[in-house]
């Protein structure tokens, strides 16, 4: 995927003035420090320091938005509009929590508003759109056989999200693809933990039920 050109209120930052930073360098322990010190500069209002967070975090805030959303002109919408509300709310950030959870938060109210716009809450999956975006927008590496057996699969496991309730959609996202405890889900989303909880084991069955359905169909 091409980076999404993310605009935020502020002077524009020049790309010669941003270095790479490549996170695999760091500790975890070092990267949390870094990160500290680049939100607090950003509250201070350090535009540069804003563009690094965002460098961070704009593949995989995307990446969130494409399998809640399915659309890639969508996601990429979404993921501007969020970017641009965490640099409006970042003095609200204190370090109580982790980023990740503060921008988990504001992404999916941003995700869930999106979805909860259409008129059934949900949405009708393009299957050959989808296919063309993934394998234009994916790299997979390996032979052109494996390539197109890793788009097949890719494939099936979005149509089987785009199965699951718009309540159920951001508890799969985040507890299967963002790693995240049910504590945090429930943190995030701001509910209880056994409603987290049931509706997770809800939408795993749904999944298991079209993931079936799909693999027999392939299969014939």
């Amino acid at each position: 995927m091409q980076e999404v050109p993310i605009r935020y209120p502020g002077d524009r930052l020049k790309e010669s003035d941003e270095p790479v930073v490549r996170w695999a360098q760091f500790s975890s322990s070092h990267a949390e420090e870094v990160e500290a010190h680049w939100i607090d500069a950003c509250r201070a209002g350090d535009m540069v320091a804003f563009n690094r967070i965002v460098r961070k975090w704009q593949q995989r805030v995307f990446n969130m938005a494409f399998r809640m959303l399915q659309d890639f002109g969508e996601a990429e919408d979404a993921t501007q509009e969020i970017f641009v509300a965490a640099f409006r709310g970042i003095d609200r950030f204190q370090h109580r929590s982790r980023f990740s959870t503060w921008l988990y938060r504001i992404s999916m109210n941003k995700l869930l508003t999106r979805l909860e716009r259409r008129p059934d809450g949900l949405l009708s999956l393009d299957v050959k759109a989808t296919r063309q975006q993934i394998a234009g927008s994916l790299r997979i590496s390996g032979d052109q056989e494996g390539r197109i057996l890793e788009d097949e699969r890719r494939h099936r496991i979005l149509v089987a999200l785009s199965k699951l309730s718009a309540a159920q959609r951001p508890i799969i996202e985040l507890k299967f693809f963002q790693d995240q405890t049910f504590d945090e889900i429930a943190s995030i989303l701001d509910l209880p933990v056994s409603t987290v909880k049931s509706r997770f084991y809800a939408a795993l069955n749904v999944l298991k039920e079209h993931l079936t359905v799909l693999e027999k169909e392939d299969g014939q």
